[in-house]
């Protein structure tokens, strides 16, 4: 049996409760590491009142003058991590796996941390393009996108992968 490929509507909608999980996330760590800054080490809340370093040695006022960049940062670093980390650890995202969606290599196997890597880097290109790169899905056979065709990837629904793999095993 051959695997059935995610198309539009349930990529589009895993994407939807991926960003909704990440929305949260990043809701969530914004507002905890603060407040427990400032419980655990008596940081203020109020970057304008963490007071001037005159000395290096002075980490707590260098800590309170950095943590006003934390949620910056990490709405920049933690899209990349969360995607790529649960490509390459368990093959899919909250979000796809709440849509039944898995991400193998074209040959069907688990990708790996590099071909994970590899696609966020295009599909970051394919957002950048207009979101153009993300139309061979409507029109390709196995729904692959601009990036998933450079990368080497396939999106496919996951119910059906215990059966086409004992089929492909004999």
């Amino acid at each position: 049996m051959t695997p059935i490929y995610g198309g539009a509507v349930s990529r589009g909608l895993a994407l939807v409760a991926d960003t909704v999980v990440l929305a949260v996330v990043l809701a969530g760590t914004s507002w905890v590491v603060p407040q427990l800054a400032h419980f655990l080490l008596f940081l203020p809340l109020d970057p304008a009142r963490c007071g001037t370093a005159t000395d290096s040695w002075q980490v707590r006022i260098h800590l309170c003058h950095a943590l006003h960049w934390f949620a910056p940062v990490s709405a920049l670093v933690l899209p990349p991590l969360y995607r790529v980390g649960f490509w390459s650890v368990a093959g899919r995202t909250p979000g796809m796996a709440l849509l039944g969606l898995r991400l193998l290599r074209t040959d069907l196997q688990p990708i790996g941390f590099s071909t994970a890597i590899r696609r966020w880097v295009l599909r970051l290109g394919s957002i950048l393009a207009l979101g153009l790169g993300f139309l061979p899905v409507r029109f390709s056979a196995r729904r692959q996108a601009f990036h998933d065709r450079l990368a080497g990837t396939v999106v496919v629904h996951d119910w059906l992968t215990a059966t086409w793999h004992s089929v492909d095993d004999g």
